[in-house]
């Protein structure tokens, strides 16, 4: 785990021992962040709308379909030419703010549904093809998405089902966007590292997982413990490619202070604060925009994982979850910290990670604050997890 803005540098990555044991992690150690990588891509459209390049009100064809096009000239094999040969034509109704707002009603490729006899697709097709590293028009296609029509009309999610609105494949779409206006000419010609280079200098250890399996970038071996598709023993992802099969929604490598300083670093200009990544007006709707979905843009509302109420209790980052590993970032404005949390064990209910941050996140607050740190408690829910301090 990591807090806010560490000093030092940070040690070179220990390799894993000829014998194959597994060492104590530290803090140098580099972790699989998962959809933590949202926050980057976001922050990248968010930058590119503050520079007045893009609006979020822009439907987004006109944005990605020059590099689907691309795509085609390098695999004429490609199936698809447009986003609507994909997903039909209410495609074009959708905006930049849709996608980034997990309101986009574009299908996932990430299939897991969790249930008494949880499935997940595609998790049994990377198991299958381990060594298989899956490109973005993968990830557009079948067998990974079911295309043919959007899940449900753009802009709208049910308040029922709120939780069905999320899709990474939105930020797979993303990610088109920011290399089309890179002016690259393959996705692998993207530098993600672009987003930040105006502070690139505070970042020691991170890396993009472009393709490959975790053993390449991680000393720390994943482990699924989950029971999708009738699993009953952990399966050990380390030589996995599928794990960043997301690549701008899901390949973020790096150790825990390299993530606590980029999380400070894009909502610090909250509310006001000092200036960070993103402008204050952007940052702003990161979170604000979170309503009844908790979710807002490239950005997760985790105030009830904090146990605190009024400006104490804001927290404002990502859930971040891959086969194997599971993570969660965290900025409250009031107190100005981050926290970074990882694990290198997936569970059914992804719980591990937001029970650290019930508790890491009370005892920082007790520091800050110079008061008695509470006694706080973690209710396990998948969806509905939450803290309680007393």
């Amino acid at each position: 785990m990591g807090a806010q803005r560490p000093q030092g540098s940070t040690p070179k990555l220990p390799l894993l021992s000829s014998t194959g044991q597994r060492a104590k992690t530290d803090t140098s150690d580099t972790f699989i962040w998962g959809s933590v990588t949202k926050v980057l891509t976001g922050t990248g459209v968010l930058r590119l709308v503050d520079q007045g390049t893009i609006k979020l009100g822009d439907t987004i064809p006109q944005h990605i379909d020059p590099f689907i096009k691309k795509m085609k000239l390098k695999n004429p094999k490609l199936n698809f030419t447009s986003l609507q040969d994909l997903f039909g034509p209410n495609v074009s109704q959708i905006t930049v703010e849709d996608l980034l707002g997990m309101k986009s009603g574009v299908p996932d490729y990430d299939t897991a549904t969790p249930s008494k006899h949880p499935t997940d697709e595609f998790r049994a097709i990377a198991y299958a093809n381990p060594t298989k590293s899956f490109a973005p028009e993968d990830m557009l296609n079948e067998p990974y998405v079911h295309t043919g029509k959007l899940d449900f009309p753009p802009g709208v999610c049910d308040k029922k089902k709120y939780y069905n609105c999320y899709s990474s494949t939105n930020f797979v779409l993303l990610g088109l966007l920011l290399a089309n206006h890179a002016g690259v000419e393959t996705w692998e010609d993207y530098k993600q590292s672009d987003i930040i280079k105006t502070v690139y200098s505070d970042f020691h250890n991170l890396k993009y997982a472009l393709t490959g399996a975790p053993k390449e970038y991680s000393r720390v071996r994943g482990y699924d413990t989950t029971h999708y598709n009738g699993q009953t023993t952990p399966v050990d992802v380390y030589n996995v490619a599928g794990v960043f099969a997301g690549w701008t929604a899901s390949d973020f490598v790096a150790d825990a202070t390299d993530i606590s300083r980029f999380v400070y670093d894009v909502y610090r200009g909250y509310g006001g604060q000092s200036s960070g990544l993103v402008s204050e007006k952007y940052v702003n709707m990161m979170y604000d925009t979170s309503g009844y979905t908790g979710y807002g843009l490239a950005t997760f509302n985790l105030t009830r994982r904090t146990g605190q109420h009024g400006p104490d209790g804001v927290a404002m980052g990502h859930l971040g979850a891959t086969y194997g590993y599971q993570s969660v970032v965290a900025y409250n404005p009031a107190m100005d910290f981050s926290i970074a949390i990882a694990t290198n064990i997936e569970r059914d209910e992804q719980d591990q990670p937001a029970d650290a941050m019930c508790l890491i996140y009370n005892a920082v607050r007790a520091i800050v604050r110079g008061i008695p740190a509470q006694k706080c408690t973690f209710t396990t829910g998948y969806f509905s997890g939450g803290c309680k301090c007393v």
